[in-house]
């Protein structure tokens, strides 16, 4: 099999075409062939805009204003009217409401076969052959009986491997995970888990999976992003960020596997601070906060933008 390309985003911007508002601000990361990296944050950071904007699905309220992405050879400069299908056609992306993704009104073999035409050329006598075969791959032990059902006669969990079995018509090099087990059982969202676990690893494609709960990326994930107010405030390996986090927010989401504190889900995000967006609720705030801090690299993997740390040093709380 070929390699696939990585995925590489530099300095995107996300704002309100309306007033210039920005709520993903300089977002970077990478994601190599074969990884899984979970972007988490609670909602309202920002997390689901920037994949609608890596993908090209953004509404039109909102503009993807600056920043680079790479994919192989394909590399786009984003701005206000400038599209990137190159780069969006090589993703595919399952979303946190499996069932709401789904046509109604279509029996979900007929709306893989859709995507197989479409995607791959593929005759309609091959499409339902090969739609068979993407229900099987997906572990759905019925794919003759589910393919000739509609969305609303499956489960959550069997909607979610219908949407990732069109997931990989589109061979992506990047699937993006969107909240895909957010409304599942904890029992089907190991098996979801086990399955995209499973897809990686057959196919090399890199997997970008987004959450608000930081337990279910600690246990899927190699590498973490954590996101506040579309700022992006702490990466690293999954193992350094667990052990060490950096960040007070990143502390405080990490506590909040064990007792769930108010300050993490009550109050409302505020865009319009000057500086670090969780300054109103940091417990370490001071007066540097009221400006947007620098990114301070610890070593290869794990970074942090903290006024508590000092670019250029080591990385030690003042």
């Amino acid at each position: 099999m070929t390699a696939l390309p990585n995925l590489k985003v530099e300095g995107l911007g996300i704002s309100l075409r309306s007033n210039g508002v920005e709520l993903v601000t300089e977002a970077s990361f990478e994601v190599q062939a074969g990884q899984i990296m979970g972007i988490v944050g609670e909602s309202g950071s920002g997390k689901t805009i920037l994949s609608l904007a890596l993908i090209g699905l953004l509404p039109a309220a909102l503009k993807a204003h600056k920043g680079v992405i790479t994919l192989g050879q394909h590399q786009v400069r984003l701005s206000d009217d400038v599209a990137h299908p190159d780069i969006a056609h090589s993703l595919a992306m399952i979303f946190q409401q499996p069932q709401s993704a789904l046509n109604p009104t279509m029996r979900v073999g007929r709306q893989l076969a859709r995507v197989l035409i479409a995607r791959q050329g593929a005759t309609r006598k091959d499409s339902v052959k090969e739609s068979l075969e993407l229900l099987t791959r997906v572990g759905i032990r019925e794919p003759e009986r589910t393919s000739r059902m509609y969305p609303h006669q499956l489960s959550g969990g069997m909607c979610q491997r219908v949407l990732i079995a069109m997931a990989l018509v589109c061979r992506p090099a990047v699937l993006i995970a969107d909240e895909p087990t957010t409304a599942l059982d904890v029992t089907v969202q190991a098996q979801i888990f086990d399955l995209i676990e499973e897809l990686v690893a057959e196919t090399k494609c890199g997997v970008i999976f987004i959450s608000h709960d930081i337990a279910a990326v600690s246990e899927i994930c190699d590498d973490i992003v954590v996101m506040f107010g579309g700022q992006t405030i702490e990466s690293g390996r999954k193992s350094e960020v667990l052990s060490s986090a950096l960040h007070p927010y990143t502390r405080n989401l990490l506590r909040s596997r064990e007792v769930m504190e108010e300050s993490t889900t009550s109050e409302i995000i505020n865009l319009d601070l000057p500086g670090c967006r969780y300054a109103n609720r940091c417990p370490e705030v001071h007066d540097a906060c009221s400006h947007v801090p620098d990114w301070v690299s610890v070593d290869e993997t794990q970074g942090v933008a903290c006024h508590l740390y000092s670019k250029g040093e080591n990385v030690a709380p003042r």
